[in-house]
Parts: structure tokens; sequence; C-alpha cells
């Protein structure tokens, strides 16, 4: 007959000697740097051609098959970046004194 009132005392596990390195998401820094870049090609307005870095980056961790949104959040800013950059561009050539101005504001007179 057993007695389910008295105290029940568990056995502690035994250690488990597994050498195994616990799964990263393969991509995670390519990842981070798209999104830095992708963050700063955004708020520099596509200066310095920073979207190039954030673009290729975000595509390369996807390719490595990073499964963080951070790749595709750099990679959208990065285009996002881009498309300021090209507005800007088109915006310096139809306004031709724009240039000139800053031409001159650099030393470049013409």
């Amino acid at each position: 007959m057993e007695n389910n009132d008295a105290p029940q005392y568990y056995q502690p596990l035994e250690p488990t000697w597994n050498n195994d390195a616990p799964e990263t998401d393969p991509g995670r820094g390519l990842a981070i740097a798209s999104l830095v870049t992708g963050i700063l090609s955004v708020v520099l307005c596509g200066s310095l051609l920073i979207w190039l870095p954030a673009i290729i980056c975000g595509i390369v961790a996807k390719a490595k098959g990073s499964k963080s949104g951070m790749a595709i959040a750099g990679l959208v800013l990065g285009i996002i970046g881009l498309i300021i950059w090209i507005c800007y561009l088109c915006y310096l050539y139809t306004h031709p004194e724009v240039l000139q101005a800053i031409m001159q504001a650099w030393g470049m007179n013409t």
C-alpha cells in the first residue's frame, strides 16, 4: 500500500557533457552592419554612398540564412537612402544654380 501523502523527493539530474555550441544566427554580424549603415544612409540623406554597404550587407546576410529582421530592415533603409541620393542628384542637375553655389562654396570656381 502506497502512501501518497509522503513528500516526493527527486534525484538531481546528471550533468550532460554536451560540447555542441548553441545554434547561432548565421550572418548576424552582417545583419547588424546592414542595419547600422542603413540608418546612417537615411540620416545622412544618402550622402557618402553609405547606402551601398547597407544594401550589400543586407543581401549577403539574407543569403547566409539570417532569420532576424535586421537584415531586411537594413536593406530597406539602404534602398531608401539610395532613393534619397538619386532624388538629390536629380535636383542638382535640374537646378544648376544650386550646383554652382556648392562649387563656389568649396572653392571650385568655374
